[in-house]
């Protein structure tokens, strides 16, 4: 998440004071701010906080990714997700506009894509 590493350093900490702050490994926050690990909703709390990130905005980024891994880890993955969004449309309230959820899925196509990307220059 490179959201946290951005406060962090804005913030002139070093991973070290935040993992002391926080009580959480250093090795971790490193992790974190990679995108290799995904904090936990107490660790990403105790983030927001810290590093004074809207906790919403952090949390909708953190949720993103797990849908985002969840939905790239299995070759059905993306026919889930489109089921997922129809089911979501047809519960969702009456404000919210199918216009809406054509933008979160295009975003979520579009950042599918750069994931794919991303992994075939590895």
């Amino acid at each position: 998440m490179k959201m946290l590493k951005q406060a962090r350093e804005k913030k002139g900490l070093t991973t070290r004071q935040v993992s002391e702050m926080l009580r959480i490994d250093q090795a971790l926050i490193s992790k974190f701010e990679n995108g290799l690990r995904r904090p936990t909703e107490k660790q990403l709390l105790g983030l927001s906080e810290l590093l004074d990130i809207d906790f919403e905005t952090l949390a909708t980024d953190w949720l993103k990714d797990k849908i985002l891994e969840l939905t790239n880890s299995h070759k059905l993955g993306l026919k889930a997700f489109k089921a997922a969004e129809k089911e979501l449309f047809a519960q969702a309230k009456p404000e919210s506009s199918p216009d809406q959820f054509q933008k979160l899925f295009d975003e979520m196509e579009s950042l599918k894509s750069m994931l794919s990307s991303q992994k075939n220059k590895e």
